[in-house]
């Protein structure tokens, strides 16, 4: 994506502008990608960034995974809140146990384009893209899912939904091979 040297960090806070979070060398390293700026490697793996960004949100990665769960019924590739007061909603692209694992903040997603049936580009509201070894299926129904976390989690009732939610066997209103989420209010 870019030719220039990325830089490095030893520590990584997801915050209101990270995007992607994308393992590298055996999921030793991250590739965190930010919005408006250049990616950065930082020596630690996706699901270590994540599980210290939780904590440094004051509760812990197990603790938000588990109520995602018990809200949405499901149990697998189970999308997180990782920052309760700014809204900062992450879902893995495969199993959270797999070093592969990718992670995406939905707040930044622009639209998805299928490359073909077992690869998806993601473009995010900044401009940038990635290319992801996942069909744009599953990727439009981890988005799905994000989105119902989202929803059950802000509603404004005492009582919080919690029946399961079934994923999309197929996607509707697909044009030209994109789905686009990007709305033309303004968004950080």
């Amino acid at each position: 994506m870019h030719d220039q040297p990325i830089n490095q960090k030893s520590e990584y806070v997801i915050n209101k502008n990270t995007l992607f979070l994308e393992p590298v060398r055996y999921g030793e390293y991250t590739k965190v990608y930010e919005k408006n700026t250049k990616p950065a490697i930082v020596r630690k793996t996706p699901m270590k960034i994540i599980r210290q960004s939780c904590i440094r949100y004051l509760s812990t990665y197990d603790g938000r995974r588990d109520a995602s769960a018990r809200i949405l019924g499901i149990n697998r590739k189970v999308p997180i809140n990782v920052d309760h007061l700014k809204g900062t909603y992450l879902f893995p692209t495969i199993s959270h146990l797999k070093p592969d694992c990718s992670w995406i903040t939905l707040s930044h997603l622009k639209c998805l384009e299928k490359i073909d049936k077992k690869q998806t580009k993601i473009s995010f509201t900044d401009g940038q893209s990635i290319i992801v070894p996942v069909s744009p299926l599953a990727v439009y129904n981890q988005i799905m899912m994000t989105k119902v976390l989202y929803e059950r989690s802000s509603a404004t009732t005492s009582s919080i939904r919690t029946e399961r939610v079934v994923r999309a066997q197929y996607v509707t209103g697909v044009r030209e091979n994109m789905i686009s989420f990007f709305h033309s209010r303004n968004r950080e």
